[in-house]
């Protein structure tokens, strides 16, 4: 059901675990929520016991329940007044690998529909978080779940990633971006990605995310931390990507992610779609002075 470049491609790049990669891929993505803060992550199951939704949590993504089915939201307790979110445990990781602190000016790059945005704010709820996105309609989505949640500490930008002309020249402590890609990691939540993606797009995603790591570099602290992110498992898009990055960057050094999580690859960490994790990518970079 996957098409031939496709097959070829995941086959090439993991040769030990395609047949897991093809079969996650034609089965039910598991519905996740992210649970506030707020909330005791113990209590709020009870509460959903009590309305007959089962679910469990993970030990590498504290805040995660992951539901045994999936349901309404509106029938998620309190979730209009902000108890949790909908979001895939694997990028619940972003928020606590990139550590943010309250005293951080913090730039989420390519942030709608604004999931990453709000958990940086629950973990750090005196930063200072600039929630960035090319596409209008969908940083309405941004606004909406910060004003579900009650925050406050989010500015939301509408700019593009590869351009500065947004950006008003103050160097960011921390910068994540959850960059465009081919969303192979999550096929089986979107199946028209087998129709619709061509070979060709992926050459043309592998130069978009170098274009914008290039731009968005600069805008980053001396001593500042770039967490870098895809929901591909394309090697190209990933460790490739990020090689080439550290190859052509002499103030870029890699952070290792200690997490017992996905595998380890050359650089960074690649979590394959299991039943509690969609298909995802995470390398953490810092920035040094050079003398």
């Amino acid at each position: 059901s996957h098409p031939t470049w496709m097959v070829k491609k995941i086959k090439q790049n993991y040769p030990n675990d395609f047949e897991q990669i093809f079969s996650q891929n034609n089965i039910q993505a598991p519905m996740t929520i992210r649970v506030h803060p707020k909330y005791p992550i113990a209590d709020y199951r009870q509460s959903l016991d009590q309305v007959g939704i089962t679910s469990k949590p993970l030990n590498v993504a504290p805040q995660a329940l992951v539901l045994d089915k999936p349901v309404s939201v509106h029938d998620l307790p309190d979730f209009e007044t902000g108890s949790c979110y909908v979001q895939d445990a694997s990028p619940q990781l972003s928020a606590p690998l990139l550590d943010p602190q309250n005293t951080d000016l913090i730039l989420d790059a390519c942030s709608a529909p604004g999931g990453k945005s709000t958990h940086l704010s629950e973990l750090a709820p005196e930063s200072n978080i600039i929630a960035l996105d090319s596409d209008g309609q969908r940083l309405e989505r941004v606004k909406q779940n910060a004003q579900r949640f009650n925050i406050n500490n989010i500015e939301i930008i509408q700019g593009n990633a590869q351009q500065q002309d947004w950006w008003n020249g103050r160097q960011f402590d921390k910068i994540l971006l959850d960059a465009p890609c081919s969303a192979t990691g999550v096929i089986r939540r979107h199946p028209d990605i087998k129709l619709l993606r061509k070979p060709k797009d992926i050459t043309a995603l592998v130069e978009l995310q170098a274009q914008i790591l290039d731009n968005l570099w600069k805008m980053l602290k001396p001593g500042g931390t770039l967490l870098y992110a895809t929901c591909s498992i394309l090697k190209a898009e990933n460790e490739f990507q990020i090689a080439d990055f550290l190859y052509s960057h002499d103030d870029a050094s890699e952070i290792k992610i200690d997490l017992d999580w996905g595998i380890k690859t050359v650089i960074g960490r690649q979590q394959l779609p299991n039943k509690e994790f969609d298909g995802f990518y995470y390398a953490k970079i810092k920035k040094i002075t050079l003398h």
